[in-house]
């Protein structure tokens, strides 16, 4: 190898990026794995970086086509044979040796003894992302995490739920909240140029899984606080959008309740059919107790929803009461039928809140804003001598880009 591809080499950040899933099933933390691949794409254009990811539950062919990843980043995906993947990422780091492995759930953190021996140099980080992290861990997990250099956290609460159960160093943790994937915006938006259907005024959304495993979601509060809904405005309708295996009962429970003819479960749509969903609303509800974040409240505000949400998890973070919706005690449906029934009723609240949420999304949690986050925390890990290279590499292409433009031709004085 010559020294100038040597020299080259050694100015390049290596990272592996090691996440439970990115592309096989829908769901918030593939969502926001999507999005660290944008990031790091993003980041790779400036700094010159090789990459490498590993997706324990993916298959190797999960990677779409039109998902845009640079020619030096490396996919290896294991069908959920995580012998495989930690056969594969042990030989990949004694061969790569990473200046960083970030993994992007707390389930992977046990494999942070393996990166110690194999790269000893590496940075370790963990992405914590909500309730899997409220919890005391066990064994290897909880040691990775509190051996790793750095944990991130998208919500404060999560931030301090990891500090003080699992026993973080606070010096090692930080927030970086989630931003809306730029798809969704370009869809949304294309949306938007449609005609808006005209409603009653009386729709309510909520989009989210409806597995067991997930049940403190809130669908089956709002569904209970419904009766008193519809007593206050009789014309209200729900509508649900999403899937999973506890529809059926949620479907019961609204017979049961005697509401099932103002309930439309629409089960799972495609991304088009979910902001039409918004776009169709007039307030978003989830009185979620177990939301790290919640990417789904980022949607509903950039569509000019205000939003209901149970006090609760890192919710707060989020939302802000009073200014772009309204939180209420979690579990409590009387004050769930309050509050939705106060901002069906009142229309210019509906559009002040809304109108607050849209804002605050634009001005702080787009994908640019996401994106600047994480290029900011990285931009303090990369070692001296490629941050170095990469500062002179982009003075370079900035200089030529303003030299190449073609200059103003002077003015004859007259």
């Amino acid at each position: 190898m010559k020294q100038t591809e040597v020299n080259q080499q050694l100015h390049r950040f290596r990272i592996f990026l090691a996440g439970t899933e990115f592309f096989r099933e829908p769901g918030g933390i593939q969502y926001v794995n999507r999005e660290l691949l944008r990031v790091l794409a993003e980041f790779a254009r400036e700094t010159p970086a090789d990459v490498e990811i590993f997706s324990l539950n993916d298959l190797p062919t999960a990677l779409p086509a039109e998902f845009e990843l640079p020619a030096d980043f490396r996919w290896h995906a294991f069908d959920r044979a995580r012998v495989g993947m930690v056969w594969k990422l042990e030989r990949r780091l004694l061969a790569a040796q990473p200046h960083l492995v970030l993994f992007t759930h707390v389930h992977l953190a046990g494999l942070a003894g393996l990166v110690r021996m194999a790269a000893p140099r590496a940075k370790i980080a963990v992405l914590g992302h909500g309730v899997e992290v409220w919890k005391r861990l066990r064994g290897q997990v909880a040691h990775g995490l509190r051996q790793a250099d750095a944990v991130m956290a998208p919500s404060e609460f999560t931030r301090t739920k990891m500090i003080e159960v699992n026993g973080v160093r606070p010096e090692r943790a930080t927030v970086i909240a989630h931003g809306l994937s730029p798809e969704w915006v370009k869809t949304f938006s294309a949306g938007e140029r449609r005609p808006r259907r005209v409603g009653t005024g009386m729709t309510l959304l909520s989009v989210t899984r409806l597995i067991r495993a997930d049940v403190l979601k809130g669908v089956d509060v709002v569904l209970r606080a419904m009766p008193e809904i519809l007593r206050r405005c009789p014309e209200a309708l729900y509508v649900i959008v999403g899937d999973g295996n506890d529809r059926a009962s949620l479907q019961q429970l609204a017979v049961e309740l005697g509401i099932a003819g103002r309930v439309e479960f629409r089960g799972e749509l495609t991304t088009e059919d979910i902001c039409r969903a918004y776009q169709e609303a007039d307030v978003f509800v989830l009185p979620s107790q177990t939301e790290g974040f919640g990417i789904v409240f980022l949607e509903a505000m950039y569509s000019g929803l205000p939003v209901v949400a149970a006090r609760s998890g890192g919710a707060p973070n989020v939302i802000e009461d009073g200014a772009t919706g309204i939180l209420v005690a979690p579990g409590d449906e009387k004050q769930l039928a309050a509050a939705v029934s106060r901002l069906l009723l009142m229309p210019e609240e509906r559009r002040k809140l809304g109108a607050g949420g849209r804002r605050l999304v634009e001005e702080q949690y787009l994908f640019r804003h996401f994106a600047g986050r994480w290029h900011r925390w990285m931009a303090r890990v990369v070692p001296e001598p490629i941050y170095l290279a990469r500062h002179a590499a982009v003075f370079a292409v900035r200089t030529e880009t303003r030299n190449s433009q073609p200059r103003k031709k002077e003015q004859m004085p007259a």
